[in-house]
């Protein structure tokens, strides 16, 4: 584990893969409150330094092992962290940014503020309204926290969830009560069109057919100059995990491939095709979590 004092937080880096003049660095950016960065390393990060890429991943603020300061939320704190970051790292070169979900949106306010660091974008899912986007972000932690705050949630977690499942909520469940973060949402400012016309960089977009927010997939290419937009069929907001396999081709086509040639084809799976549930575009829990778990045969043995 590498700890690194960035724009005076203490943030949890891991940097993986070759360095050198003619090396790609990513930095990969995930997505807020129940994401850190375990989630790129693990699907995405480990695979690209295999073949040639210089990898940051790192825990955004109150994230994961990163510190959880009291407030500095908004979108301009992410940003002025990952300028520290990229700072006390040495690196002094235009970075490939990719984001998932939150990571995403921030990904493209980076490239308008500071499109001299950005040599590329990949967007995940990204959120992305042209107004009332701090609104509707805030308004989602409030209905997270809501939702987490529900009694058979608490009942839940301590009868049926997994170890990892169970920390990682009542961390988030911590970010979301003891911090601004949600509050900070508010100050998000609406995306400038005249701004996202500048972009000079080339912008990846990939989204789930069935994710809740496919429909902002259209307002984002219509205004965001040279990009390529993939819709992955059969899939949701969770496309990061649940087409890690052909996110890995279509990101060694992007990155060290030839662009002028035709991008990987994606073929869904005859056999899965995942849905968004009602209950999370509703953000409500789901029915039944006061069920009582049953203890496996295996989870038996060890008592």
């Amino acid at each position: 584990m590498s700890e690194i004092r960035a724009n005076d937080v203490r943030l949890h880096v891991q940097r993986i893969g070759p360095r050198g003049p003619a090396i790609p660095t990513v930095v990969m950016l995930h997505g807020m409150v129940m994401d850190n960065m375990s989630s790129f390393y693990l699907s995405l990060g480990t695979y690209l330094s295999d073949i040639g890429c210089d990898v940051i991943c790192y825990d955004l603020r109150g994230h994961g092992r990163s510190e959880r300061t009291p407030e500095g939320y908004a979108l301009a704190d992410s940003l002025a962290d990952l300028n520290g970051l990229l700072d006390a790292l040495g690196v002094d070169h235009p970075v490939h940014i990719i984001g998932n979900s939150y990571g995403a949106t921030m990904a493209i306010a980076y490239g308008c503020e500071f499109g001299e660091r950005t040599a590329s974008l990949t967007l995940i899912e990204p959120p992305f309204l042209l107004e009332g986007l701090g609104e509707e972000m805030a308004r989602s932690l409030t209905q997270i926290l809501a939702a987490m705050s529900d009694d058979e949630v608490e009942l839940w977690l301590h009868q049926a969830a997994g170890r990892v499942i169970g920390r990682a909520t009542r961390s988030a469940r911590r970010l979301l009560q003891e911090t601004t973060i949600a509050t900070d949402m508010l100050s998000m400012t609406p995306f400038s069109v005249e701004a996202l016309g500048r972009l000079s960089m080339p912008v990846l977009a990939i989204y789930g057919e069935n994710s809740d927010i496919i429909g902002q997939a259209e307002t984002l290419t219509s205004v965001v100059p040279d990009t390529t937009l993939v819709v992955l069929e059969h899939h949701t907001h969770m496309v990061l995990r649940e087409a890690t396999g052909y996110l890995r081709e279509l990101l060694r086509w992007w990155l060290l491939g030839d662009r002028t040639t035709p991008r990987p084809v994606y073929v869904p799976s005859a056999t899965k095709r995942f849905e968004t549930p009602q209950w999370i575009t509703d953000m409500v829990p789901p029915p039944n979590l006061n069920t009582p778990r049953t203890v496996t045969t295996a989870e038996s043995s060890h008592r």
